[in-house]
Formats: structure tokens, C-alpha cells, sequence
């Protein structure tokens, strides 16, 4: 089978879920440490802590994504560097939330999505021992991960209970120093949530559009209901091929409610079986031996003091800027570029943040002083490639088109796999007005083949779909939207797309890629 199964005794039926809870809050913080990259096959982590840490916490990536795959028995393939996620490891919480910027007091970490660009940014990590369930920081981050994972195992579009407790149940990863992962342990973080937080009925779970449409205000155990049940079909072995049933149903065009009830019979006497299942002292988790899990080549060095000081100005332009923000990022990152004109890391920044400021020219110049230095820079020729674009749109003779598509293609050469050119060709015909050549619609599709957690990318092709009278495939490729876990305002509007509504706008998140 590769995996075994193994009883983990849950801590809050031990010593009480506020045990739990503060054992949870009560981290070690690690000294200041200089900054380090470690780039491996999938994952480029960015870290200001010491080489042992920041390597310890890549293996624990690469270990966690091998995984997932030997459970699914999925093969393993390449990812291009630019497709890699990259993570942002900093000093405490606090700069979490202030990079955040929402005013979330809590937030422990978050992950951006994004074809070629997918970030995530969680405080310091431990890293002295992995025979330790993960920080919440990192759990965090296994929980986002795990959606980004799950569209490329599950197509159509999943009910939302079935995609946060997949998440749930991956996030609470095991991992040993003898090489071995163990997934889907107790969620000891929802402990408190599914004794004291307000219930969630389980025909509501079941159904997306009841809990929508009956979501309290208050604070409710949905995230916890939903891990319970999935680790209960997963892995209690009372209601074996049930939930494969289910997804068969779905994906077979049946109805959330119509689906339950057929693959899970009478909720009532399901519901009482989560109940004694939640208050078992012992459950089940798979334990995937280290023959089983494929190890990586990490590459580890302290950066440059040119990128180290650029570092601050690179993660604020990552995560995302509004014209305010912009603005001093670029102010910032010019000072910074002053003191190393010659970089061709700091200049690659630099373009980044005087292209969000919307200063193409000056854009140009530091994304070229970049090129000059390596001509393989991949995030220059990107930022090269956004600035000549938007010249072009506020050029009405559109003759620099030419010029747009010369800095897509030179893009590509260097990255073939790259989502962003691929997905920017068929673009550049779009904003010129003009039906896109088959091979700009093979480069959209391979896009978002390589990313099929991208939103904008999905959105576009829909679209495409949707002009070229193709529902069918324009439905299939909206699927993953129209439950989407953590926008409804996304939802909605892949509906609305369906049902023909040219004149609703996507929510500004949904084209992030193509910015």
C-alpha cells in the first residue's frame, strides 16, 4: 500500500483544549540571524535566520510536497524556477501583519496564488528538530499550500467543506528525522473552535450555498466541522469508498445535497458518528515511510549585502501595492539602487517597484542596467516586458506592439515554462484589439496547466471560451471558482461569466497574474 496507518493521542483530550492553545502560542523565537536563500526544485525561501534553520525548513517543504504526491500516486514533474513559491521568512508575526496590512491582529502568516509569482510569508521558524509537529506560522502555510495543491488533483468545482478540510487535514503534517511524513494528524488548532464556537448543522456544511447563505457573524466551527468530517471519511475506516462516491457524484454533474445524500445515506446518524469521533482519544494518521518520499538538492547562500538590503523593498512589491504604497516602495528602492547602479538583483527590484509606481520609462532603464549585467535575469525581462506593454496601450497607432511581443518571446527563450510570457502573448492581442493566433491560445492553456491555482488565468481563457461559443469548456475551466474557499465575490462572478453577464467586473485579485 506505501503507507501505514498510526494512532496519534490528541493533546486536548489530555490536558484540555486552552493547554492545546497556549502550547501553540508559546514559541521560541529564534536569535537575529543574516539572511539566506535556499533554492530547491519547487520551493526559493528567503530567510533571515542561519543556514542549518533555513535548510531544515526547505527539506520540510520538498518533504511535504513529495507527500502529497506519493499519496495520490502522482508522478513527479519539473517545475520551472520562475513557478517555484517563494517564501518570505521574517523576523515575528508582527511584520506578517504589517506586510498584511489589513489590520489583522492575529494573522500568523498568508500565501498569494499567482502564475510565475506565488508567495508566502510566515514568521522565523525553529528548525532545530522535525520529529515536532510544524509552528502555526508554517502550518499556515502547509494549509495554503495544500489548496494549491488540490487543483491539480481534483478538477471541477469542489463544495467548499470538502476543500477547507482537505486543507485541514494536510496542514497538520508530521515530519521525522528518519526521513518519514505523517499527514492528516489531529487538528489540535481547531480544538477550542469545535467544542466552544458556534455549530455548523451538517446538511449547512454539506451545502455551499446554505452556509452562504446562513453564515453567522459570529465567529462558527466550520473550518473545524470540516476537517472532522473529512478525516473521518478519510481515515476512521467506518464508511470505506464513501467519499470517493461523493466526488464521483459531483463530478458526474449531481448536486451537492443530491450527492450527500446518496453516497452518505441518513445525515442524522452520520452526525452522531462525528460526534463520538471528535471525542476519541486516539485517531488514525498515514505514515509515509521515507522510501516513499523523495529527497532534494537545496542550495543554500547568505545574500549579498546588495540583496539583503533590498530585501524589505523586494517582499513589499511581492505582496502587493496600492498607488499610495507604490509610491514610497519606489522611493525606497531608488535610495537603495543609488548604492549598487551595478546589481543586476537590486535594479531587477528596482524596475518592479518604478513599474507599480507607474514610471515605465524609468522602469525600462533599471530592468535593462539588469539585462546588461545578466542578460538571463527572468524577473527583468518580466518587468522589461509589463513597461513596453503599457506604453503600448497609451500609444493609439499601436506600432509598438511589435516590440511588446519581441520582449514576450525573449522572455520565453530564456524560461520556456514560464507561465507569464505563455499567458502575456495571448494578452498582448487582446489589448490590441485583435483574435489571438492558435498558438497564443496553446501558450494561455499550457499557462494554466502549469498554474491551475491562478485565478486571472482561469478568468482569461473562460473567457476566450465564452467568445468562441464554447460553454462546455468555459464551465470546466471556471469550475474550481464557483466555490472558491476564500473569495465569494469570485465566485459569484465565474457565475455570473456562465449565465452570459458581460457587464460584471472580476474582483481586482482575480487578474493579479496579469499585472
Amino acid at each position: 500500500m506505501g503507507w501505514i496507518i498510526r494512532r496519534w493521542r490528541k493533546p486536548w483530550l489530555a490536558s484540555g483544549p486552552i493547554a492545546a492553545l497556549v502550547a501553540v502560542l508559546a514559541m521560541p523565537t529564534a536569535a537575529l540571524a543574516e539572511w539566506h536563500e535556499a533554492s530547491s526544485p519547487n520551493f526559493l525561501v528567503y530567510a533571515d535566520q542561519n543556514e542549518k534553520q533555513v535548510r531544515t525548513f526547505t527539506d520540510m517543504l520538498e518533504r511535504y510536497r513529495s507527500a502529497m504526491l506519493a499519496l495520490y500516486k502522482m508522478p513527479e514533474e519539473e517545475t520551472s524556477p520562475s513557478n517555484r513559491l517563494t517564501v518570505f521568512v521574517v523576523r515575528d508575526a508582527g511584520q506578517v501583519r504589517k506586510l498584511l496590512g489589513d489590520g489583522n491582529r492575529f494573522i500568523q502568516g498568508f500565501y498569494q496564488s499567482r502564475a510565475g509569482g506565488s508567495v508566502a510569508f510566515i514568521p522565523r521558524v525553529d528548525g532545530s528538530s522535525q520529529s515536532e509537529r510544524v509552528t502555526q506560522g508554517e502550518q499556515v502555510l502547509l494549509h495554503e499550500y495544500a489548496h494549491h495543491f488540490m487543483y491539480s488533483v481534483f478538477s471541477g468545482s469542489a463544495p467548499l467543506w470538502f476543500t477547507e478540510g482537505f486543507a485541514e487535514f494536510y496542514s497538520t503534517a508530521k515530519f521525522e528525522k528518519d526521513g518519514s511524513v505523517g499527514l492528516g494528524l489531529p487538528a489540535n488548532h481547531r480544538a477550542a473552535e469545535l467544542v466552544y464556537a458556534q455549530d455548523v448543522p451538517l446538511a449547512t456544511l454539506l451545502s455551499t450555498r446554505k452556509y452562504r447563505e446562513n453564515a453567522s457573524k459570529r465567529y462558527d466551527a466550520f473550518y473545524g466541522r470540516s476537517w472532522l468530517l473529512f478525516h473521518y471519511l478519510m481515515l476512521s475506516g467506518k464508511r470505506p469508498g464513501q467519499l470517493n462516491d461523493y466526488l464521483g457524484r459531483l463530478n458526474g454533474g449531481e448536486g451537492e445535497d443530491a450527492a450527500a445524500a446518496a453516497a452518505f445515506g441518513d445525515l442524522a446518524v452520520l452526525d452522531k458518528e462525528l460526534e463520538r469521533y471528535m471525542m476519541s482519544r486516539k485517531m488514525s494518521y498515514i505514515n509515509l515511510g521515507a522510501s516513499r518520499i523523495r529527497t532534494a538538492e537545496i542550495r543554500v547562500r547568505p545574500l549579498r549585502a546588495a540583496e539583503a538590503a533590498v530585501m524589505p523593498v523586494m517582499m513589499r512589491s511581492k505582496r502587493g501595492v496600492n498607488e499610495e504604497q507604490a509610491a514610497i516602495v519606489a522611493e525606497d528602492a531608488r535610495k537603495i539602487a543609488a548604492n549598487y547602479p551595478d546589481d543586476p538583483f537590486v535594479q531587477t527590484a528596482l524596475a518592479e517597484a518604478e513599474f507599480d509606481a507607474g514610471n515605465d520609462a524609468e522602469a525600462l532603464a533599471a530592468a535593462d542596467r539588469a539585462l546588461a549585467r545578466d542578460p538571463q535575469a527572468i524577473n527583468a525581462l518580466i518587468q522589461r516586458m509589463y513597461a513596453l506593454a503599457r506604453q503600448a496601450e497609451d500609444d493609439s497607432s499601436d506600432s509598438q506592439w511589435p516590440a511588446v511581443r519581441a520582449a514576450v518571446a525573449a522572455a520565453n527563450r530564456v524560461e520556456n515554462d514560464n507561465p507569464i510570457p505563455l499567458s502575456f502573448f495571448y494578452r498582448t492581442y487582446a489589448a490590441e484589439n485583435k483574435k489571438p493566433p492558435e498558438i497564443a491560445v496553446q501558450g494561455l492553456q499550457k499557462a494554466l496547466m502549469l498554474a491551475p491555482y491562478d485565478t486571472g488565468l482561469r478568468v482569461t481563457l473562460a473567457g476566450h471560451h465564452i467568445r468562441n461559443g464554447d460553454s462546455e469548456m468555459a464551465r470546466q475551466t471556471l469550475g474550481p471558482l464557483l466555490n472558491h474557499p476564500h473569495d465569494t465575490g469570485l465566485a459569484e462572478f465565474a457565475r455570473k461569466m456562465l449565465e452570459g453577464d458581460a457587464s460584471s467586473a472580476p474582483p481586482e485579485d482575480a487578474t493579479d497574474a496579469a499585472n
